[in-house]
């Protein structure tokens, strides 16, 4: 008998500021990564699966207030596929430059914080995001698209 595989679309992504990155500690509370450092991000609505860009501008409004013109750049840098239990999980993640520092406000999803990029290394973090995170510090200036697997995941640190 098959099981049924849930699908679950996710996108996030690292905001730069100088030579700072913004990123949540999620709340302990949180059904996926609890506790966890992560960028900013969260579900793809219904309305939005054709437009993977449109959801992460909104996530990361909903979590920051940061509006899509405080944003200089906002590029897809990352897509894997992870299975995780019984649900397959598609992630969209973007790497993100401000045009200036914004004031950090609460969130319910967790604290926010601006860390220094090197900082962000020794962050407690799922093993894909600290891939990304690790690929990305090391690759700014690199703005093409990386595709995994849940397999290959470990090929980006």
């Amino acid at each position: 008998m098959m099981n049924d595989i849930q699908t679950i679309i996710l996108v996030g992504a690292f905001l730069k500021w100088q030579d700072e990155v913004l990123l949540m500690q999620r709340g302990k509370h949180r059904s996926l990564g609890p506790g966890l450092w992560a960028g900013i991000g969260g579900h793809i609505e219904q309305s939005e699966m054709a437009s993977p860009l449109t959801a992460c501008l909104r996530e990361i409004e909903e979590e920051t207030g940061i509006s899509s013109t405080q944003i200089e750049t906002l590029q897809l840098r990352y897509f894997t596929l992870l299975k995780h239990e019984n649900a397959l999980h598609s992630i969209y993640y973007f790497s993100g430059i401000l045009k200036e520092k914004p004031t950090l406000h609460e969130t319910s999803e967790g604290k926010l914080y601006w860390i220094k990029l090197k900082d962000g290394i020794d962050l407690d973090m799922a093993a894909f995001m600290k891939s990304f995170y690790l690929h990305w510090i090391n690759n700014i200036s690199d703005t093409s698209l990386h595709c995994f697997l849940d397999s290959d995941i470990h090929l980006l640190a």
